[in-house]
């Protein structure tokens, strides 16, 4: 006994199609389109940002990278922090910061990303003068001061 054919939307391009099973996709076109324009997960984000894009056409390397930034992701998991982070050096491999040195600089770069400083105070600096100006004279007590600050003497 065959099933019935019923009527489907396409979620990708929005065309109704017939199928006896339910399917989100009229075909496998437009299947592999919607994967193409799918958010990248937070440790794809991570390969691409540390490594780039060539590394997804190595199958055996992505998977070990892969087990790196799960890794890296246990330890930080906010995508924030990721972002925020500087690329220090072009990197072959995550396993960078496994290692010691990755660690540690890991562990500052989160600090820094966690300080919380308070913004400093602002003062309202009106352009409006109070009281009166005083004109102060200098002293001139070095050669030094003459020199810089000297004034014409008057002749009488």
């Amino acid at each position: 006994m065959a099933a019935k054919n019923k009527t489907y939307s396409c979620s990708h391009c929005g065309k109704e199609f017939l199928s006896p099973h339910k399917k989100k996709f009229c075909s496998p076109k437009c299947r592999r389109d919607a994967a193409k324009n799918k958010p990248h997960s937070l440790n794809q984000f991570i390969i691409d940002k540390f490594i780039g894009e060539e590394i997804w056409k190595d199958k055996i390397a992505v998977f070990r990278e892969m087990k790196f930034a799960k890794d890296l992701t246990k330890k930080y998991p906010l995508k924030a922090f990721w972002k925020a982070i500087p690329l220090k050096f072009d990197m072959d491999s995550l396993c960078f910061f496994i290692g010691a040195q990755g660690q540690a600089y890991l562990k500052i770069e989160y600090a820094k990303f966690c300080l919380d400083l308070k913004a400093p105070k602002k003062y309202d600096l009106s352009d409006t003068k109070y009281g009166e100006e005083k004109v102060l004279t200098k002293n001139i007590r070095t050669v030094k001061d003459f020199i810089q600050h000297g004034r014409k003497k008057e002749n009488n």
